[in-house]
C-alpha cells in the first residue's frame, strides 16, 4: 500500500501543479517534482492497454498516455492545463483506507437490511404464512468507488457517508403487506344415518365419515424487497464529464492492483462473497469478512500473486489448507485449498504454483479465499489483486480456456450446453420479473431462459413453483450436474 500512497501523493501534487499553471505560473516549476511519477503512471497505463486491447478504445488510451507523458515534461505542461479530469480518470485518488471504509458502510447497511428481513417472523408474529418476494442484496464495490471517485475525485468515508445512505435508500425498498386469502380445502366429517336391517327390518343409527369442501381464511404477511441495481442508479446521477470518468474507472478498476492474479481466470465473474460485513455461511452469525471468496471447482491451480517468502503453508480448522506469502510489509493469504505445493521458508516468485483450490476448513463449497494486508492492516483484495483471463469452461471471446478442472459430469453434452448458455449472462444485474437478456433476469426467469435457449429443455417462463411442477424429484444421492435444486423459499440455479 506504500507504493499506492506514494502514487496518490504524486497525483495530488499534480492537481496543485495544474492549479498553479492555470494561475500563470510556469509549468516547468510546477511539474518538476511529479515528472517521474507521471511517467510511472503512464507506463502502467500502457501495460494495462496492452493487456486489455479488446476492451479499450485505443485512441482514447493513447491520448491519455500522451497527455500523461507530456505533462511530466515540464516544457509541455502548460499546454495541457485543461486535461486534469481526463488524466485523473485512470486511477482512484482516495486513500486506500478511505476506499475500504466507504464500501464497508454500504455492506453494513446491506447486512442490517438482511437482518431486518430475517427477523420478520419474530417481529411480526401471528400470521399463518409469510410470503417472500425478495430481490438480491449486494453491490459491486468497483461500481460504488468508481462513482464516488468520478463525482468527488478524492473523498473520505466520512464525507460521503450521507451520500452512501441515500444510495442505499434508493436501491432497496422493503414493504410488508398484511393480506388474507380465502381458500378451499377438503375435510373429513362424521355424520349419522339410519340403517335398516335387511332381515329384521329394524332401524338403527350409525356414524360414518364423509369428505366435504370448506372455505377458510389464511392470514399472510407479504414481504417484498424491490431492488434497483447500483449501476442503474448511479448512471442517472452523473453529468457527461463525470460519466466519462466513471467509464474510465470501470475500465481500469482504479489502477490499484499491486498483486498479480491468483488464478488463470477472469475471476470477477466467480466472486461468491465480497470483503465486508456479512452472515457467516456456516454459523449464520454476523462477521467481518476480511477477504474475497472466488467460487471455482476443486483442483483449480493457484498462483503466487507476488514475489516473497512463504511464511506459512499449513492447515487450521478455519482456513483449511492455506498459504501466506510476505514481502516488504505486504502479506497475501490463500485459503481453503485442496493441495499445497510450497512449504514455509520457501522463496517464491510471482506466478509460482502454490497449490490447488478446494473445500477444506470452515467452508460450504469449493472456493479460493484471498486476503491482503499491508503492515498488518487488512485491505479489500478486490481492489489490489489483478484479474486473469478466461473463464471456467473455455467460453471466452478470445478463446482462452480457463484452467479449472470440471467434474466428470460436465462431459455430458447437455450440461455443457447449459453452462455455455448460462455463462453468457454472468454479471447481468438481478431484475425482479426479468426473463430475457433485454430485461435482465430474476432467478426463475434465468433458469427458464437457460434451459430453453440451450436446447436442453423447452421451459416457458414460469415461477419457481411452476418449474418445480415440471420436474421429477430424485434423491440427493442421485442428483447430478444440470439438475435444479429446490429449497423452501430458495431456488439454486444449475451449477451453483
Amino acid at each position: 500500500m506504500q507504493k499506492r500512497l506514494q502514487k496518490q501523493r504524486i497525483k495530488r501534487e499534480y492537481i496543485k501543479a495544474r492549479k498553479k499553471a492555470a494561475a500563470g505560473k510556469t509549468a516547468e516549476q510546477a511539474f518538476e517534482k511529479t515528472k517521474n511519477g507521471a511517467v510511472t503512471v503512464a507506463r502502467k497505463l500502457q501495460e494495462f492497454a496492452r493487456r486489455n486491447a479488446g476492451l479499450l478504445v485505443t485512441v482514447g488510451i493513447m491520448a491519455l498516455l500522451l497527455m500523461m507523458i507530456m505533462v511530466s515534461v515540464s516544457s509541455c505542461g502548460a499546454m495541457f492545463a485543461d486535461t486534469q479530469s481526463t488524466i485523473l480518470a485512470a486511477s482512484y485518488l482516495s486513500k486506500p483506507e478511505e476506499i475500504d471504509a466507504a464500501d464497508l458502510q454500504l455492506t453494513r447497511l446491506e447486512l442490517d437490511l438482511q437482518n431486518e428481513i430475517d427477523r420478520v417472523e419474530t417481529d411480526y408474529p401471528g400470521y399463518d404464512e409469510y410470503s417472500y418476494n425478495l430481490g438480491a442484496i449486494g453491490h459491486n464495490p468497483f461500481t460504488l468507488i468508481s462513482y464516488l471517485s468520478a463525482v468527488h475525485t478524492e473523498f473520505t468515508a466520512g464525507g460521503v457517508e450521507s451520500e452512501i445512505q441515500a444510495l442505499f435508500d434508493e436501491m432497496y425498498t422493503l414493504t410488508l403487506t398484511p393480506d388474507t386469502e380465502t381458500r378451499t380445502r377438503t375435510v373429513t366429517k362424521t355424520g349419522t344415518r339410519t340403517v335398516t336391517d335387511p332381515v329384521t327390518g329394524e332401524e338403527t343409527e350409525e356414524e360414518y365419515e364423509y369428505e366435504e369442501e370448506e372455505e377458510y381464511e389464511v392470514s399472510i404477511l407479504r414481504v417484498t424487497l424491490t431492488v434497483i441495481s447500483l449501476e442503474s442508479l448511479v448512471s442517472g446521477k452523473m453529468d457527461t464529464e463525470q460519466a466519462e470518468i466513471f467509464a474510465m474507472y470501470r475500465e481500469t478498476n482504479g489502477l490499484l492492483q499491486e498483486f498479480a492474479s491468483p488464478l488463470d481466470l477472469y475471476w470477477y465473474y466467480y466472486v461468491s462473497s465480497y470483503y465486508g460485513y456479512r452472515k457467516n455461511p456456516v454459523t449464520g452469525n454476523e462477521e467481518f469478512h476480511r477477504g474475497v471468496d472466488i467460487a471455482v471447482p476443486t483442483g483449480t491451480t493457484v498462483y503466487a500473486a507476488h514475489d516473497g517468502m512463504v511464511t506459512a503453508a499449513a492447515y487450521d480448522s478455519h482456513y483449511g489448507n492455506y498459504v501466506v506469502i510476505e514481502i516488504d510489509g505486504y502479506t497475501t493469504k490463500y485459503a481453503h485449498m485442496d493441495t499445497l505445493s510450497v512449504s514455509a521458508g520457501q522463496t517464491v516468485e510471482k506466478g509460482t504454483v502454490i497449490g490447488t483450490t478446494g473445500n477444506t476448513g470452515s467452508s460450504t463449497g469449493s472456493h479460493l479465499h484471498i486476503e491482503c494486508l499491508y503492515d498488518g492492516e487488512y485491505y479489500n483484495p478486490l481492489f489490489y489483486f489483478d484479474v486473469g483471463e478466461g473463464t471456467l469452461y473455455g467460453e471466452t471471446p478470445g478463446g482462452l480456456p480457463g484452467n479449472a478442472i470440471p467434474p466428470d459430469a460436465y462431459d455430458d453434452a447437455s450440461v455443457q450446453a447449459l453452462m455455455e448458455e448460462a455463462a453468457k449472462y454472468l454479471g447481468f444485474p438481478y431484475v425482479w420479473g426479468g426473463s430475457s437478456p433485454s430485461t435482465s433476469f430474476d432467478c426463475s426467469g434465468f433458469v427458464c431462459w437457460t434451459f430453453t435457449n440451450s436446447g436442453v429443455h423447452n421451459l416457458p417462463r414460469t415461477t419457481a413453483q411452476g418449474i418445480y411442477d415440471q420436474c421429477t424429484p430424485v434423491s440427493a444421492s442421485d442428483a447430478k450436474a444440470g439438475d435444479i435444486i429446490f429449497l423452501p423459499g430458495l431456488t439454486i440455479l444449475p451449477g451453483r
